[in-house]
């Protein structure tokens, strides 16, 4: 087990040089893809299933189960395994079928439903039957997750920072990093959310959305409105254009959340702005992803150059 944080963490950020409004601006992303099973979420699920351990909430053997929109699914089912600790994985019916087909892979138990409430009433159930629920949404080892780990990393890499941004699914990320960096100095702190959803702005569910992995129709235990200096709105079709456009441009075949976070780093029009890529575009073969389009917004974004940093 001491060998997992080897392949956890860590991960490079990538400078990206942009022209927007005929400014010319720098901002700064977390390369999460090369996480152990892809994504951000093996930060987190790693430290929930030590903690538990230390802990004694959970024990070898025990099964896990844990709602999920994919990633944390993914990294659960992933790491349980070398653990030695069964997963079920309860998963709405519209997330796309790569990570369904993930999960089975790493040997998860897919339970699907029609909506999230479904799949937490399923979660609740289990758990009375003494099955073990991280809670990925309000666990404190979410948010100390990144506190200790992608919070430090930003900060070395990326001293000049100014502000950070990222998308809110458990807001995990955004809490723990934000109150890492404000230990340090007085960075901005922006949440990200889907427009059609708007359910940070005005704490009402408003549509659906197509970026898996953020606003999952709650406000999350873990966001905090004291910590943030804004919300930024950015639509589904932008933000697949937009991870459309730094695949066809860079290479870097990101998720469409993590084009979400590009946008929302944009469209903040400062420098030295700090986000993440949650991970690759590997989950979206079978969504829009796959088919092309054009954004007035996103066609006025030139992608210029970038380097990677250490």
């Amino acid at each position: 087990m001491n060998q997992l944080n080897k392949l956890i963490g860590n991960t490079k950020t990538i400078k990206i040089i942009y022209r927007y409004k005929d400014t010319i601006r720098n901002t700064f992303f977390k390369a999460e893809w090369y996480n152990l099973s892809g994504s951000i979420k093996d930060r987190v699920a790693y430290k929930m299933l030590v903690d538990a351990y230390e802990s004694g909430e959970l024990k070898k053997g025990q099964p896990i189960c844990e709602v999920t929109s994919g990633n944390m699914g993914i990294s659960l089912a992933c790491l349980s395994r070398i653990f030695g600790n069964p997963m079920i994985a309860c998963i709405p019916k519209s997330m796309s079928k790569e990570r369904i087909d993930l999960l089975q892979l790493y040997g998860a138990t897919v339970e699907l439903y029609d909506t999230f409430e479904e799949c937490f009433e399923r979660s609740e159930e289990l758990g009375k039957k003494g099955v073990f629920l991280p809670k990925q949404f309000a666990s404190k080892s979410n948010m100390l997750a990144h506190f200790e780990t992608t919070g430090p990393e930003i900060f070395k890499q990326v001293p000049q920072i100014e502000a950070f941004i990222a998308g809110v699914g458990t807001a995990g990320t955004l809490t723990g990093v934000g109150n890492y960096l404000k230990t340090k100095k007085d960075v901005l702190i922006y949440a990200l959310e889907p427009s059609e959803s708007k359910i940070l702005a005005t704490k009402e569910v408003h549509g659906h959305h197509g970026i898996q992995g953020l606003s999952d129709n709650i406000i999350p235990a873990l966001f905090d409105y004291s910590l943030i200096a804004g919300i930024v709105e950015v639509s589904t079709p932008d933000s697949i254009a937009m991870a459309q456009k730094l695949c066809t441009t860079f290479g870097f075949g990101v998720g469409i959340s993590s084009g979400a976070n590009f946008l929302g780093a944009v469209l903040l029009e400062k420098d030295n702005v700090v986000s993440v890529f949650a991970d690759d575009n590997k989950k979206y073969l079978s969504t829009k992803l796959s088919n092309p389009i054009s954004t007035p917004l996103v066609d006025s974004i030139k992608l210029i150059d970038f380097e990677v940093i250490e």
